[in-house]
Formats: structure tokens, sequence, C-alpha cells
């Protein structure tokens, strides 16, 4: 596995930040907001979640950035805005959301439509497994996508994980039912709830 640099910050705001080669993953704070808006103008990304409504406001970027600070505050969230080492726009999120009681999580992400194709989710995705694995000590790591979102799942497989199934109808949305497509990575390491 590749190597990545995580810090954790104890102030008294607890922050925590993962770096790869390319890119930082940290906490999304309120001066996103604006960028979070202009992103999320593309209705691609509220088409390919379960939780990114359209169109996306001011309170829909608020909230998300207070679930994040509230998420790493409880530790039950691991929400982090991606972003260029050397530019500090936001251009995409990447989360966990824990289950303590069977120490596992769910992976969740999106990245701006201009940077697809080069790489980023798939680096960033490898750094947030290294971190659920190796500092979290969760057994399982799972994620989904869209059945028509193939391109989601390519990177799932890049990443290590492996097609579980599929769950028919799994989700109403916009008055069509979609199915689901599940992938999860098991780490072979952990043995127990830490």
């Amino acid at each position: 596995m590749e190597e990545f640099i995580i810090f954790i910050k104890i102030s008294t705001m607890k922050t925590l930040t993962l770096k790869t080669d390319r890119l930082i993953l940290n906490q999304p704070h309120l001066g996103d907001v604006s960028s979070l808006i202009e992103i999320m103008r593309n209705p691609v990304y509220s088409q390919n979640t379960t939780n990114i409504p359209f169109p996306y406001t001011e309170a829909n970027a608020s909230f998300w950035v207070n679930l994040a600070l509230e998420g790493l505050k409880e530790g039950d969230k691991y929400i982090f805005a991606i972003r260029f080492i050397d530019n500090p726009s936001i251009i995409g999120g990447i989360g966990l959301g824990i289950d303590t009681v069977n120490n596992k999580a769910e992976m969740g992400y999106w990245l701006d439509e201009q940077y697809w194709n080069k790489g980023y989710i798939t680096e960033a995705a490898k750094a947030l497994l290294q971190f659920g694995f190796e500092t979290l000590h969760l057994k399982r790591i799972f994620a989904s996508h869209f059945s028509h979102n193939e391109a989601s799942g390519k990177i799932m497989q890049k990443i290590g994980m492996q097609k579980e199934g599929v769950l028919k109808a799994h989700t109403l949305k916009d008055n069509e039912y979609l199915d689901h497509v599940f992938y999860a990575i098991i780490n072979e390491k952990s043995v127990t709830n830490p």
C-alpha cells in the first residue's frame, strides 16, 4: 500500500489532514461554501449520489461543512474536502460514515467534473482506506454506486474493493427506482473492535 502522511492537530478545534502526492484532504470550512455552490450547479452530482440535492443552496453547503465538523468531533463521520497541495480551493469531497457497533464504514466521494479522469479520487480514496484501516482499525469499508454510474465502480475496483452484489430498486430518486452496486474491502489485520 502506498504511504500517506496523516496529521492530527488537537487544539480548541480538532482538525485532521491527510496528504498524498498531489492532494490535501482536510476539513471543509465556511470559506468553501461559494465554491461548493458553484461546483454543484451541475446536476450530475445529484444524479450520481443519494444525498446531494439539486438545486444546491447555501444552506446545503453550510449543512455539509457543519456535518463534517460535528462528525469529526463525535468520531462518527470523517468528511474531507479534497484540495490540491498548492491550491486551497475545494475540488471535491470524500468521507467515511462510521458504524462503530460493527466496526465498519461506508465511503462516499464526489469530484468537480473538470478534474474527472485524472486519478484524483482514486488517490484520495487510497489515502482514506489507509486512514480507515491503520488509524481507525476498521474491519470493513464499503461503497456503492448507482448502476448507471459505472465510472464510480471502476474507482472502487482500482482501490482494491471487490464487487459484492447488486441491490435492485434500492433507492427511489426523482420518481425512478435505482439499483445499487456494492463493493467492499476487508482489513485482514483488524480482528476485533478497537
